[in-house]
């Protein structure tokens, strides 16, 4: 085995949205999907240009238009921009509790819209909506196995999608574990390669095989982030 470190668990919302937006990237240069790109240009207009940016800085500025979808009870302090923490009590009229959640959620809408500097621009627009990027519904998000998929088409798409033999697998797991913090590698490489008869590192049939099953999921998530979707309806 050559496992340096503890797999990652990708379960938080912010993580999947991290997701989402490497494989919009990634969409993004696949020529194949260039009219699927285009039909959702307006959908993902307020992402801005992500061609060239980092999810930090970029999710510092556009985490207001993900979050929180759908009322629920709490046990616990919501800390996000895009939820509102409110008491309710249970012994007036509900008619009443609503009204007042109302006028509340459209009072901190509008502060958080002012303090965005997008007031006018949604007055003009229409457009801004808080929370408006939602995750596909009724779908199990597998973040381990979606995030091995993302760093290992993304290497493939950088090495100008080579044949997918044990150089390509080698190449992963070169890059995967000299990176500067995080060492893991894709729990399907990790078992080392043997040499065969002329010294050559090979990686088994089996394995070569789940990898271009990766790759082929890597393109339909990036199919279905073009139609709009994340993760879209795939089998993982």
């Amino acid at each position: 085995m050559v496992q340096l470190s503890k797999q990652p668990q990708i379960k938080s919302s912010k993580q999947h949205f991290r997701l989402w937006f490497e494989f919009y990237k990634l969409s993004l240069k696949e020529t194949d999907l260039k009219d699927y790109i285009e039909k959702s240009r307006d959908y993902y207009k307020p992402w801005g240009d992500v061609s060239n940016v980092l999810f930090d800085p970029w999710w510092k500025e556009h985490k207001h238009l993900f979050g929180v979808s759908r009322v629920e009870q709490v046990t616990k302090v919501v800390n996000h921009d895009n939820a509102l923490n409110v008491a309710i009590p249970l012994n007036q009229p509900v008619s009443k509790s609503i009204k007042q959640l109302r006028e509340l959620i459209e009072y901190k809408q509008s502060q958080r819209l002012n303090e965005l500097g997008l007031q006018e621009y949604g007055r003009k627009t229409k457009s801004v909506s808080f929370g408006q990027y939602e995750l596909t519904s009724g779908v199990e998000i597998r973040g381990k196995t979606l995030y091995e998929i993302q760093l290992m088409y993304t290497i493939w798409v950088d090495m100008g999608k080579p044949p997918v033999n044990s150089a390509y697998c080698t190449e992963v797991v070169t890059r995967l574990r000299n990176r500067p913090r995080s060492k893991w590698i894709p729990y399907l490489l990790s078992i080392e390669p043997s040499k065969d008869r002329n010294g050559n590192l090979r990686y088994t049939d089996d394995q070569l095989r789940q990898v271009r099953r990766y790759l082929k999921k890597g393109f339909k998530i990036c199919q279905s982030v073009s139609k709009c979707q994340f993760p879209g309806r795939n089998n993982l």
